[in-house]
């Protein structure tokens, strides 16, 4: 099997980008085109100032490029308004699931990493920590009541611990969806050799490769209808 690199394909698109003078433009991560039974290679490009990553964006990709998957050759340089990769309709996209999979998600582990801290707080010791509450009975005097060492120090490190759980949570999950680009390099590479050697269209992997670019481009639109199938 060959191993394919994407890198080639935003390679190929940069070059000619220059040449056309839209050196402001970027082009994200290389598809997938179904058209007539034949795979292609698709690459949307967006201005530098977008914000792909954010759910709140809208954007449509204002050029997008067609590129034969057997020889790497660009087929078509297209500005969407002169010609669209929408077909009929527009496909929503839905963000619904990906942020109750990512509310669920972060409180669970949020909650999760908080009970090991605090267990771990309360229930493990130094050494050192182990002589001194043995010799204060595990007790201090705080304005005249006794009070659990133990418990004193976690109540003054709670709002700390909170602060640093969210923050790790919020690097855990960035690094998950940041990821998914791996799994989207082997399927990409399967399909395009399934493809090259076999003249397959594995519909079902595209689809995961759609739902991947949904996740990973918050604020595209259109990538369902650029995958068409």
């Amino acid at each position: 099997m060959n191993n394919l690199s994407l890198d080639k394909y935003l390679n190929i698109v940069n070059e000619e980008k220059i040449k056309r003078g839209l050196e402001n433009y970027i082009p994200l991560y290389p598809m997938f085109r179904v058209d007539n039974d034949k795979l292609y290679v698709s690459v949307m490009l967006t201005e530098d100032k977008d914000n792909v990553w954010s759910k709140d964006e809208h954007i449509k990709s204002e050029y997008w490029v067609l590129i034969d998957i057997n020889n790497d050759k660009i087929l078509e340089f297209n500005k969407t308004d002169d010609k669209d990769f929408v077909i009929g309709n527009l496909i929503p996209k839905n963000t619904d699931d990906k942020q109750q999979e990512l509310s669920k998600y972060t409180v669970q582990k949020t909650l999760q990493y908080k009970n090991y801290l605090i267990n771990d707080i309360k229930n493990e010791e130094l050494p050192l920590q182990k002589k001194l509450s043995a010799v204060l009975n595990s007790e201090m005097d705080i304005d005249g009541e006794k009070v659990n060492i133990n418990d004193y120090l976690l109540s003054n490190l709670e709002e700390d611990i909170k602060s640093k759980i969210n923050d790790l949570v919020d690097i855990l999950i960035q690094s998950k969806y940041g990821s998914i680009t791996f799994y989207y390099d082997q399927l990409f590479n399967t399909i395009a050799n399934n493809y090259k050697n076999d003249k397959i269209i594995d519909r079902d992997k595209i689809k995961l490769c759609i739902e991947i670019m949904n996740n990973y481009y918050d604020g595209v639109i259109g990538i369902d209808n650029m995958f068409n199938i």
